[in-house]
């Protein structure tokens, strides 16, 4: 069989020495996967960054210029970039709504400090301090405090005085504000008898933004992972439907999104039961210091970077860089974490010295369209393989395929079609058996990176077959068996009686 080329014509007739460049992809390893990971944010009046525009961000930094001083999205930012700083990032900017108003809470100071003491307090996860004189009176003490909070800048509340109570207000409008933590550091400082501060928490805060604006601007845009810090019912119904129009196969614009929540376990229950999603993660905490949308993107940047190393292997154990335990009063018990599972919320662990690592990290999906239970996508590592899978093979089949012609098996130009004169392999003809060739060979490599088992027996499962009512069409079934992980060890440890 005569060699084919792209360049060179088949009827040249000068005497020449032609030479055509190409690739050659048929021994090809697993091909990188293109992360990218977008941030949206919400932004004050104070940021640069027009709503409906998307920039690259390299440097926290550079958040506080997009989307101002003190914002929830400048926190976003720096949250990811902590825990990932490698994963290309993108954000886009939302004001708020329309009408929206701001979560308020306060602090209240009753009695005074024996001697000069730094009282130590937690706004919105940042610390915030003061020195407490005997002379000090409840409102002056609440006029420092008010000063301290108002001096960082960066801070995502404003605050003020009056007859000892400090009134705290989210820079930003909605219900989001409502997850900012309040609280008197007495880990790093107990209160001196003689002192108390009562705390009521963020409330009130009502009007989230739209996100379904942002997600019609991205519809055909290429983004991996996705974080967006509210949680109210209608943007996580919207968020879900997005994500799973993505996944179609006449999508193929795979992305996994990320969501927390600050709350009970009856709440962050009821937040789980809002969505049914393979492709979302939701999440959250109870009465953590950190903010709910710092959670969600500090997930997002260890899912993003972790899982493009490896996509079937588990996140657990991983801390997440920045986000503080809650009190162990507040700390879910077993128990209550496996009846969070079971409701679509992903689980965390803390350790002695405040930090928080993954315990099970999952998806919304928890029943078939019909209503039956289903765990077939509820680790995060399932959806993550199997975009990783089509990724490859896709682009595989593209690049080693580009202009085959397709044939049946039995066909006369099948028989010479696999390998040119110098024995390279022939790619200009494809035939059901040859695809699965090349599927087999494609599923050696999943193999040998331990994200499928069981190659030989799933790759005999696998069809390949010309449409009976399109010559132009090859249908395939390749199957996989997705690895698993070791999450519980459960044993019988006997002893001889």
């Amino acid at each position: 069989m005569s060699m084919v080329f792209n360049e060179i014509p088949s009827d040249w007739l000068e005497p020449s020495i032609l030479i055509e460049i190409k690739a050659n992809y048929s021994q090809t390893g697993i091909l990188p996967y293109p992360d990218k990971a977008l941030i949206i944010g919400h932004k004050l009046a104070t940021g640069t960054l027009a709503p409906g525009s998307f920039v690259e961000i390299t440097r926290p930094e550079e958040a506080i210029a997009y989307f101002g001083l003190g914002s929830i999205g400048a926190e976003q930012v720096a949250s990811f970039r902590k825990g990932n700083k490698t994963t290309p990032l993108f954000v886009t900017a939302v004001a708020d709504a329309a009408g929206a108003t701001k979560a308020i809470g306060t602090q209240t100071f009753t009695g005074t400090v024996p001697v000069p003491t730094v009282l130590r307090f937690k706004i919105g996860g940042r610390a915030i301090r003061f020195t407490a004189l005997p002379e000090d009176t409840p409102a002056t003490m609440a006029t420092k405090l008010a000063a301290a909070v108002n001096a960082d800048t960066a801070c995502v509340v404003t605050a003020a005085a009056a007859n000892g109570v400090v009134t705290y207000t989210a820079r930003n409008g909605g219900e989001v504000g409502n997850d900012i933590n309040l609280r008197v550091d007495t880990k790093a400082q107990p209160l001196p008898s003689g002192l108390t501060i009562a705390t009521t928490a963020m409330a009130g805060g009502t009007g989230n933004p739209v996100l379904q604006t942002v997600l019609d601007a991205i519809e055909n845009t290429w983004f991996t992972k996705i974080t967006h810090p509210w949680s109210d019912a209608t943007n996580m119904a919207a968020f879900a439907e997005f994500l799973r129009v993505r996944y179609l196969a006449t999508s193929k614009l795979d992305a996994h999104g990320f969501v927390a929540k600050n709350g009970t376990f009856g709440q962050l229950g009821t937040f789980g039961a809002l969505t049914n999603n393979a492709f979302l993660t939701a999440m959250g905490l109870n009465n953590s210091p950190t903010s709910s949308w710092n959670v969600a993107a500090s997930a997002c940047a260890i899912a993003a970077f972790h899982l493009n190393n490896d996509p079937a292997r588990q996140l657990r154990s991983l801390v997440l860089p920045g986000v503080e335990a809650p009190d162990e009063a507040d700390q879910f018990t077993d128990p209550e974490k496996n009846l969070l599972l079971q409701t679509g919320i992903s689980t965390f662990d803390h350790l002695s010295d405040g930090s928080t690592t993954i315990s099970r990290m999952i998806t919304t999906y928890k029943k078939t369209s019909l209503g039956v239970d289903d765990r077939a996508w509820l680790d995060i590592m399932v959806p993550a393989t199997m975009s990783r899978i089509r990724y490859d093979w896709a682009s595989y089949v593209s690049l080693l395929y580009p202009r085959a012609k397709l044939v049946e098996d039995d066909a006369a130009a099948a028989l010479v079609s696999n390998y040119d004169d110098d024995g390279k392999e022939n790619t200009s003809i494809v035939t059901p058996s040859k695809m699965k060739g090349s599927w087999a060979a494609r599923s050696k490599l999943y193999g040998n990176r331990a994200w499928i088992q069981n190659v030989t027996a799933t790759v005999k499962q696998s069809t390949f077959a010309i449409s009976d009512s399109d010559k132009n069409r090859l249908e395939g079934r390749p199957i996989v068996n997705i690895v698993g992980n070791l999450m519980v060890f459960a044993q019988s440890l006997e002893f001889l009686a």
